[in-house]
């Protein structure tokens, strides 16, 4: 279907160093959304004259957390439907149609829509690993929804019925295994800060348990290994996430004891 005219929806994507996969996300939207918002948070690479080739609107803001970057980025549409994009996804033919035909005749019956999103890992689609066709709900009318204010793992909530579409949604997450431990050590930073201010505990001896179950359940109940090479590591990674996660929160914790018994200590940090 070819879609007729521009889509009253604006794209929101934040960025930061992402010349790598962000001109094929422009390019999957770029024909058919009305606007696109980037807010970057201090590109040093071709980020930034990527968004220029594609007429986005371009905005600095300083980075302190993904679901406040995110809510920015939507505050600042002009439209009231956003479909926030990350900048290694790539809408589908299929899903971009979808969305433009729910505007053709009027406004989405909706508060919100879940989109079916693919894992591309090590240059493999993962068919498993509780990664195939994974609902998220990325469309929605900012007007009656919004993104969770957590530093990591945020989320749109709405208030209102949510609709489920059916064109995927690429996800381009990881360029390299390289890339994958520096989000992997950014994500796990955030989420044992987050823990830490709601006071959380790590309990240590139980990560051995943890990173067992945590393993089997992606490679063998969700089926990983017929996923091949890309779905072990998928999987071995998977287990490894939780135990860094709460390692970290236990060093925090750690931290902040050394503090109360040597008060001295926390001119270090300054």
């Amino acid at each position: 279907m070819k879609i007729p005219g521009r889509v009253p929806i604006s794209i929101v994507v934040i960025t930061l160093n992402a010349e790598r996969t962000l001109k094929q996300a422009l390019e999957s939207v770029a024909e058919w959304a009305d606007e696109i918002v980037i807010v970057d948070s201090g590109s040093t690479d071709a980020t930034l004259h990527i968004a220029r080739q594609f007429n986005c609107r371009v905005i600095y803001r300083k980075f302190n957390g993904f679901g406040s970057q995110k809510q920015y980025a939507v505050n600042q549409a002009k439209n009231d439907w956003v479909l926030v994009l990350d900048a290694d996804e790539i809408v589908s033919e299929q899903l971009a149609n979808e969305i433009a035909a729910l505007f053709i005749s009027d406004l989405p019956i909706c508060a919100g829509y879940t989109l079916p999103r693919n894992l591309i890992f090590l240059g493999r689609v993962l068919q498993h690993s509780g990664q195939n066709r994974q609902p998220v709900l990325r469309l929605f009318n900012r007007r009656k929804g919004h993104i969770t204010p957590v530093p990591v793992h945020e989320s749109v909530q709405v208030e209102g019925p949510i609709g489920q579409l059916s064109g995927l949604l690429i996800h381009y997450s990881y360029g390299s295994l390289h890339d994958y431990v520096l989000k992997m050590n950014q994500y796990t930073t955030l989420s044992a800060e987050e823990m830490a201010l709601r006071h959380k505990k790590a309990n240590i001896p139980l990560q051995g348990l943890r990173f067992l179950f945590t393993f089997l359940k992606i490679y063998f109940f969700k089926g990983g290994l017929l996923d091949g090479y890309p779905g072990f590591v998928w999987a071995l990674l998977s287990a490894v996430y939780p135990v860094i996660k709460y390692s970290k929160l236990q060093e925090l914790h750690d931290g902040d004891e050394k503090l109360k018994t040597r008060p001295e200590l926390a001119f270090d940090r300054l």
